[in-house]
């Protein structure tokens, strides 16, 4: 090699593309890689080397969000990373922090081993993931690059939300905060790229003397050397080793910062063990694998479904029918039940009560003593007044559930168009199997206009708190029985009775009734108290609600309290149910995950401003608006028109859609409040109707305080 380092100096950029301003050893003996305009040489990933991730969450020589990679064409973005904080985003620092564990904490859910991202640091991540999301779009970029930016909100907003909603282990959580990082870092390579770059190497303009501070690329193409060279992003470029060469200085490769670790993550993943070929560290598809990667591993997490393939099948043991109340039940606590109890049946016509257990076949003794052919006419009057007692002192059989009736509540209300639908459906008959929900029933926590009120509502509403938390991660984490829960599930969940006892009856001995009765309280012991270690109720204790400890007595006299407790029990049930019904209607379980993750976006989009399909617990300053469901009659209803297309857009894919529903989407942003009601009205009612045909009881509605 022949230095000319001493024949003339040179600053960054003023040197032809395939002279070294430094120069540095290659992957063999006879290359060497030369930079025209930076001063120094990245020690670059072996193409051989395995793929994996470390404990802060990055990927070491892999990590192109932050250091320089080969350079794909299709993804010209990538090198125009900026290396440091744009002077105009306040928030993005963030995005360029090193997580460590002390960045992870604990979070008492009723799992064990399981936390969150510290909220501060979270905070501080939402809001530089809002800021490059919204700098993206001020840019109306078209075309192509539009549906890579709009795939990559897609994953950011998945990955955020399986950051802040599920609780996990430490490695988990920083991998997951580490790779938003990263989505984010890629998400303003680009808009450098849209921005400032692209024009450039559109129009051939040569700005090579003021090269970028951005994160770069190598390759050992001249033309793609040439050509990065005269856009002003740093490159370095692999040539032979030979006598002809011009370098200015001689330097060793630059390791990685010394903030990033060198300890394998905990798990551990792996894109390939060592790849002797290089094929998985082809320019472009290795990342692309990676990311894959990730989404497979960390975010599979996804609803399960409300009616399983048995449901529709009969169980050895008569089960219990919904709406069964039991005479003189006070508790959940172990014992016999009571032994009569008032059973719906179907159609308008029900027997009013019976007594259990059934007389025995043969007659009995004390009966077989003779009696008169005919009673006097005195004996037929003691008779007929004995029966009149009788009557007027047996309560009337309990009405039908709000599974199957539609029932006002005190404390929220549907909108109008809402309040319609579901009072249309009338009086559901008997489903042929339990009715799950997957969050507790609102009807339970709720005071209903018509319905009789329970007594233990105020400690179910109380306990709630302390397990809304772990019935949300239970429902995605796939070591926790995450199933949906049946009403009478739901009773023993909410009455908070979870200590696990030894029966000293055998469930052999009971009847059959009693047998299921026992079966149920027993498994959702084990759920919630005996792997999962959450207490039993406790009177004294102090939920938090948002950051507001919650007592008993505010539950039982606040009614504000109960209001925004019942609202978000309603609104979480909403969103899953309608995630879950897509999921049926459409088949959208057996899609590729990617397709899905956008699907899920789209639908978030009828409550939200659309993150992913987790986004499935509103927050706080969400119960103090309806703009989802405004009438137009209402003020401020022309913010619904998003939600309400969204919601057409999802429906219009269904079988046995309404017809017109996809124009419709596209009239929604613009059409008159008569055509906005009418559209209103077809798809509420389609989305009831639909629902109550998959799954035979009433859906959950969206809700508002507002209305009461």
């Amino acid at each position: 090699m022949i230095s000319v380092a001493d024949l003339f100096s040179a600053t960054l950029g003023t040197v032809h593309a395939f002279t070294g301003i430094v120069a540095a050893p290659g992957f063999s003996q006879w290359s060497v890689f030369t930079t025209p305009n930076a001063d120094w040489v990245p020690e670059f990933a072996i193409a051989h080397g395995e793929i994996t991730t470390f404990s802060d969450g990055r990927w070491g020589h892999h990590e192109y969000s932050r250091w320089p990679q080969a350079f794909d064409r299709h993804d010209f973005h990538i090198p125009c990373i900026p290396r440091s904080p744009p002077p105009n985003a306040p928030f993005s620092k963030i995005l360029w922090t090193t997580f460590k564990p002390s960045d992870w904490k604990v979070n008492n859910c009723g799992v064990l081993g399981v936390g969150l991202l510290h909220p501060d640091t979270q905070d501080m991540l939402i809001d530089a993931v809002q800021e490059v999301i919204s700098r993206l779009h001020e840019l109306g970029e078209d075309g192509p690059w539009r549906s890579q930016g709009h795939f990559l909100i897609v994953c950011i907003n998945h990955t955020l939300d399986c950051l802040r909603l599920l609780p996990a282990a430490r490695g988990v959580i920083i991998t997951l905060a580490a790779h938003v990082q990263r989505l984010s870092l890629e998400l303003w390579g680009l808009i450098k790229w849209l921005q400032d770059i692209r024009p450039l190497v559109a129009e051939g303009r040569n700005v090579a003397a003021r090269p970028w501070d951005i994160v770069g690329a190598h390759t050992s193409d001249a033309h793609t050397a040439e050509r990065l060279h005269m856009a002003g992003i740093p490159v370095w470029f692999q040539q032979p080793l030979t006598t002809l060469l011009a370098v200015h200085d001689v330097v060793q490769p630059t390791a990685l910062p010394a903030d990033f670790s060198r300890e394998p993550a905990n798990p551990q993943l792996f894109l390939a063990k060592r790849d002797m070929s290089g094929a998985l560290n082809v320019p472009g598809e290795w990342n692309r694998a990676m990311s894959a990667l990730v989404r497979r591993q960390l975010m599979q997490s996804r609803l399960p479904a409300l009616l399983t393939d048995d449901d529709d099948t009969e169980p050895s043991v008569k089960r219990l029918r919904e709406g069964a109340v039991f005479v003189g039940e006070v508790s959940s606590s172990i014992g016999p039940a009571a032994p009569v109890f008032f059973v719906q049946e179907h159609g308008v016509s029900r027997a009013l009560w019976h007594h259990l257990p059934a007389q025995p076949a043969g007659p009995s003794p004390q009966l077989k003593s003779p009696v008169p052919s005919q009673l006097s006419r005195r004996a037929r009057a003691r008779i007929k007044k004995r029966e009149a007692a009788r009557v007027e002192s047996i309560s009337l059989p309990p009405p039908p559930i709000p599974a199957r009736q539609y029932y006002s509540s005190r404390l929220v209300a549907p909108s109008p168009v809402w309040t319609l639908a579901l009072t249309g459906q009338g009086h559901l008959q008997q489903p042929r199997s339990s009715v799950t929900y997957y969050f507790a029933p609102p009807w339970l926590l709720d005071h209903l206009e018509g319905y009789p009120a329970d007594k233990k509502t105020t400690r179910y509403l109380h306990n709630w708190l302390s397990i809304r938390t772990f019935c949300r991660v239970r429902l995605f984490d796939r070591t926790i029985d995450g199933r949906p829960l049946t009403i009478s599930e739901w009773r023993e969940s909410l009455w908070g009775d979870y200590k696990i006892t030894e029966s000293v009856e055998s469930a052999e001995a009971r009847v059959p009734r009693e047998r299921v009765r026992y079966s149920v309280r027993e498994s959702i012991r084990r759920l919630f108290g005996n792997s999962n270690a959450l207490p039993s109720y406790d009177g004294d204790s102090r939920p938090l609600f948002g950051k507001t400890p919650i007592t008993l007595q505010m539950v039982q006299s606040d009614v504000e309290t109960q209001k925004h407790i019942v609202w978000e029990v309603y609104e979480t049930n909403w969103r899953c149910e309608l995630l879950a019904l897509d999921t049926l209607v459409v088949g959208t379980a057996e899609w590729p995950q990617v397709q899905r993750l956008e699907r899920e976006h789209l639908i978030s989009q009828v409550w939200g401003s659309g993150t992913s399909g987790l986004d499935i617990v509103p927050s706080e300053a969400q119960a103090k608006t309806n703009l989802c469901w405004r009438d137009p009659q209402e003020p401020g209803w022309e913010d619904s028109r998003r939600h309400l297309a969204a919601f057409v857009t999802i429906l219009a894919r269904w079988r046995d859609a309404p017809q017109g529903l996809t124009e419709a989407a596209l009239a929604v942003p613009t059409c008159k409040v008569d055509e906005y009601s009418r559209i209103q009205s077809t798809v509420v009612n389609f989305y009831v109707r639909t629902f109550v045909d998959r799954y035979g009881r009433l859906p959950v509605p969206p809700v508002s305080v507002q209305y009461v």
